[in-house]
């Protein structure tokens, strides 16, 4: 009998252990199918917020559930795959939330943007939506970026949603929302493409395929192949404006509306960083483009020469150029002195006229050159903190 009573005992260990074990496995089971989504890779410096607030040390393949929140610091970024057919990039400085309710998920852009891939199209019974305090857009198959004003695309068609107003872009088309509050669709350019997206496109040669057949557009990695999407090309040089060893481009446009551009090509492609076009003037006689040196730096001075609508001389001095010690990015470049002098013969020398010297932000650059002052004895000083190097570009005449 005590040996039947402990055959019996056994047993019901036995299969609770067992039921305890089918138990695990499933919680297991459910687990992973609740996770679905995963912190692939990431570079530089990543914060991972759990639901309840708590950081989690970020990893490879690390499960990614609602609730949890993640955040790059510079030149830092997050890559994560959301079931698998649906893969995002997260920008340097810049925060999301993931919110996922049976098979409708959120992203919310709290900073910053996001790139995403979704290499399949939903199904019909799922969701996908990717917001940020300005702009809602659903996603079901298509690839492109996300800030949040705006939104790119390269693949696809999707409806934006700001507010009370919708709507629709596809490939090679982007949304923003302006100052004013209106919601508008324009036409996108390779230049647009933020280098973090140009990144992944020119590291993946089906995407990069992919996105030249749906939207047309190239990101050029060479300076040969910028140069074939620009028109009116008039003069082009490398030149290294910030001192550091690595030159940039600078391209001059003047058969149709003269104008500069500085870039940068590299890895992620063509970079736009800084460029400029004359002050509308009434009856121009003149434009030059000149290199100048300031403090060991290369800058370009925009020069233009006329009349206003009275006939009063109108000559404007603009600078450009870049405050980073190597390889700056777009914000480390700018407009750093606006001159403006109106009424003066500036070549014969007189000194009657009014003069004006832009106003310099934090950075040391005139953004808006409807903010200026009046001046009279500085005028040298701004003037004479450059040294002319050589002209690079000039046309005459009532253009």
């Amino acid at each position: 009998m005590r040996q039947k009573k402990t055959r019996l005992r056994r047993c019901a260990a036995l299969l609770c252990a067992v039921g305890l074990a089918l138990c695990l496995a499933g919680c297991g089971g459910a687990a992973q199918s609740a996770a679905a989504m995963f912190l692939r890779r990431t570079e530089g410096t990543v914060r991972v917020l759990d639901a309840e607030g708590q950081s989690l040390e970020p990893a490879q393949d690390l499960g990614l559930y609602s609730g949890y929140e993640l955040g790059t610091e510079a030149e830092s970024y997050a890559w994560i795959d959301l079931d698998r057919a649906k893969l995002a990039k997260l920008n340097e400085n810049s925060e999301a939330a993931i919110t996922k309710e049976g098979k409708s998920l959120t992203i919310d852009i709290k900073s910053g943007g996001l790139f995403f891939n979704v290499t399949e199209p939903l199904a019909e019974d799922e969701t996908m939506e990717i917001r940020s305090s300005s702009l809602l857009v659903g996603i079901r198959g298509t690839c492109g970026w996300m800030s949040k004003k705006m939104i790119g695309l390269l693949e696809g068609a999707v409806t934006v949603t700001a507010g009370e107003q919708s709507v629709a872009i596809s490939a090679g088309e982007y949304a923003i929302l302006s100052e004013e509050g209106a919601l508008e669709v324009r036409e996108l350019t390779y230049e647009m493409i933020p280098a973090y997206a140009a990144r992944e496109i020119l590291e993946d040669e089906a995407l990069e395929q992919a996105v030249w057949e749906a939207s047309g557009l190239r990101i050029p990695t060479t300076n040969e192949e910028l140069l074939e999407q620009l028109e009116d090309v008039v003069y082009s040089e490398q030149i290294d404006f910030e001192g550091d060893g690595s030159p940039e481009l600078l391209v001059i446009m003047g058969e149709g509306r003269f104008a500069f551009r500085i870039c940068r090509v590299g890895p992620q492609g063509a970079e736009y960083l800084v460029g400029g076009v004359p002050v509308a003037i009434t009856n121009v006689s003149r434009y030059a483009c000149e290199l100048v040196e300031r403090d060991g730096r290369q800058f370009i001075h925009l020069q233009t020469d006329g009349s206003d609508m009275f006939g009063t001389g109108v000559f404007m001095d603009t600078y450009f150029g870049s405050v980073a010690a190597q390889d700056g990015g777009r914000d480390d470049w700018g407009m750093t002195d606006y001159l403006h002098q109106q009424g003066e013969a500036r070549d014969l020398g007189l000194g009657w006229g009014a003069k004006w010297v832009g106003v310099p932000n934090e950075k040391g650059f005139v953004e808006d050159m409807n903010n200026t002052q009046q001046v009279w004895e500085e005028w040298d000083e701004y003037r004479d903190k450059y040294t002319p190097v050589r002209t690079l570009y000039e046309t005459a005449g009532d253009l």
